[in-house]
């Protein structure tokens, strides 16, 4: 997560780095409409840095000799996701072709991240640390998704273009828009009407809410290839969290040691403040069902 977020800290020049590395689509959505434009600087200038600032929480030594910090950067870290969230909200309509799949799990992960990061704040307000733990671990495998969905998007894109068959709508505007940018504005024109003519109307205007069907091929034109990558966005997104969601709870259930062991010390800290319920003060599953803990007896 460190490197990956360092990696793309050039990415916060939005008019410069990020324009030059998107796709023509997605820089024809931010560049030309305000509130795509507004949540996709939101979100950048959000998570990258949230991403950075993780690596010092899951760092012991911090945790141990310095909590305040730990702590502060804490409340840092969740404030900078939540905004990012909203940010990812405000483009989700047109990231990466703005399908209902990718739309649907843009809204999840947000969902998810946001009322885990939540659930993980309330217990350590409990001192309830083991839940605490437990609920961070899974934020952060869920925000990780956006790395490992890049190597299936590679993958789903290099057998879409091996099979030729995948097509995805694209709007005239979209299409004048990868003609034209850094280009000669009317030799671009020329050529975009004469190769998209479906998207002129009878007196020669530009219908640029028409959706034109263009083929997924990586190796093709820039518009076939940025549907290549497209077409798989969603998928991978849907794949990876999937993933991330089911790896975060085979890791709790195998370092149910720790958990245990930080059971305890919420116990402790409980007890130390005088609480009515030591060791289940925070959103435990024995406050609703199952058999309530008990401090083991120690040695």
């Amino acid at each position: 997560m460190l490197g990956f977020c360092a990696a793309r800290a050039m990415f916060l020049d939005i008019e410069g780095v990020f324009f030059e590395s998107t796709l023509l689509a997605e820089k024809y959505w931010y560049s030309n409409f305000s509130l795509y434009r507004i949540g996709i600087t939101i979100h950048l200038a959000c998570v990258v840095p949230a991403g950075i600032l993780v690596f010092f929480q899951f760092m012991p030594i911090i945790r141990y000799k310095a909590l305040y910090l730990h702590r502060i950067n804490g409340y840092l870290i969740i404030l900078l996701i939540l905004i990012a969230n909203a940010g990812a909200l405000m483009i989700a309509r047109r990231a990466f072709g703005g399908g209902v799949e990718t739309q649907a799990v843009v809204y999840l992960l947000a969902t998810m991240t946001t009322t885990s990061l939540l659930l993980g704040y309330f217990n350590i307000k409990k001192l309830q640390i083991e839940q605490h733990r437990k609920w961070m671990i899974r934020a952060w495998a869920y925000l990780g998704v956006i790395i490992t969905m890049r190597f299936v998007m590679l993958i789903a894109a290099t057998i879409i273009n091996q099979m030729g068959s995948y097509w995805m709508g694209v709007t005239c505007g979209e299409l004048e828009f990868g003609f034209i940018d850094g280009n000669n504005t009317l030799a671009a024109e020329t050529a975009f009407r004469a190769r998209y003519p479906g998207c002129i109307d009878s007196k020669g205007m530009i219908l640029s809410d028409k959706n034109i069907a263009i083929q997924g091929l990586t190796d093709g034109r820039v518009e076939e290839a940025g549907v290549g990558y497209k077409l798989g966005f969603g998928m991978a997104a849907w794949v990876c969290l999937v993933l991330h969601a089911v790896l975060a709870e085979v890791y709790l259930a195998l370092t149910s040691r720790e958990t245990e062991r930080l059971r305890m010390v919420s116990y402790e800290k409980q007890k130390a403040r005088g609480w009515a319920n030591p060791g289940r003060e925070g959103l435990t599953a024995d406050r609703i069902d199952g058999v309530p803990w008990v401090p083991r007896q120690t040695e």
